[in-house]
C-alpha cells in the first residue's frame, strides 16, 4: 500500500486505536460480535467463501490471498498483513483503509467490541496456543499420502515427481535436493525448513513463497499440518 494513502486514516483512527489495543477483550463476547460478520463471511475452518471470503485464521496473513475468493484490486495490491492493528483499523470503517474495497459493511463505532472481535479472531486458527511442532507422525503418513504423494516421494533415493524427493527435508536449506528444477522464486527464498517455515509452506504455498511451481491450495486443518509437519521430521 502506498504510504502516502495510508498515512491520513492512521492518524485520524490513532487515539482510538490506542484506546483499543488498551483492552484485552472478550473472544465469548467477539463471539456475538462476529455475527455482524457472518452475513457475507463465514469463519470455521474450510468453510466456503460467500460475498466475503472465508475468514478462518487471517491474523498475520497477507491480505487477498484466499484461494478461490476474487479480491478487488485495491485489496490484491494492498500489501496489508492482518496483525491486530490492521485488523482493528479495518473493523473501525473498512472504506477508510481501502476506498474502494468490495466490502459495504460501515464498520464497528464501539472500541470495546472490537477488542472483543479482535479476541476471537485470535482462536480462529493457529496464531495462538496452538504448537505444530507436536503432531502425530502416523496420522501425518495419512495426510501426507492424501495431500502430497500426487507430486512428491517421501521414501529415501525417491523419485522426482512433479515436485521434489521430500526425505531428510526438515532443517535442510529449501530448493536444495539434486536433480530437481526449483522455481527461481524457492531459489531466492533463502529459507531453511524449519518448523514455522514447513508449517507455512504446507498451509498455503503459493501464499508462503509467492512464485513457487507448487500449485497446491494448501491443507487448512491444523491438526493435519502438524502431523505431516511431524511426519516430515521422523523421515531420516
Amino acid at each position: 500500500m502506498n504510504n502516502i494513502k495510508i498515512i491520513p486514516f492512521i492518524a485520524a483512527a490513532g487515539i482510538m486505536l490506542t484506546a483499543t489495543m488498551a483492552n484485552a477483550g472478550d473472544a465469548e463476547k467477539g463471539k456475538k460480535v462476529a455475527k455482524k460478520c457472518t452475513a457475507c463471511h463465514t469463519l470455521e475452518e474450510g468453510g466456503k467463501h460467500r460475498l466475503g471470503p472465508n475468514l478462518f485464521g487471517i491474523l498475520n496473513k497477507t491480505a487477498g490471498q484466499a484461494t478461490g475468493y476474487k479480491y478487488s484490486k485495491d485489496m490484491m495490491s494492498s500489501g496489508i498483513t492482518w496483525d491486530p492493528t490492521t485488523f482493528l483499523e479495518f473493523v473501525t470503517k473498512p472504506k477508510r483503509v481501502l476506498k474502494n474495497t468490495k466490502m459495504s459493511f460501515r464498520g464497528i463505532k464501539s472500541a470495546d467490541q472490537r477488542a472483543d472481535l479482535l479476541a476471537y479472531f485470535k482462536t480462529l486458527g493457529a496464531q495462538e496456543g496452538v504448537d505444530l511442532s507436536h503432531g502425530d507422525p502416523v496420522a501425518g503418513k495419512r495426510a501426507a499420502e492424501k495431500n502430497c504423494v500426487v507430486c512428491h516421494s517421501f521414501e529415501k533415493g525417491g523419485k522426482v515427481v512433479y515436485g521434489p524427493n521430500l526425505f531428510d527435508i526438515a532443517g535442510k536449506p529449501a530448493a536444495a535436493i539434486e536433480g530437481y528444477n526449483y522455481s527461481p522464486a524457492l531459489k531466492a527464498s533463502g529459507l531453511t525448513w524449519t518448523d514455522k517455515n514447513l508449517a507455512g509452506f504446507v498451509a498455503n504455498p503459493e501464499q508462503f513463497v509467492k512464485g513457487t511451481r507448487a500449485r497446491f491450495p494448501g491443507v487448512r486443518s491444523v491438526k493435519d499440518q502438524a502431523d505431516i509437519l511431524a511426519y516430515i521430521k521422523s523421515l531420516k
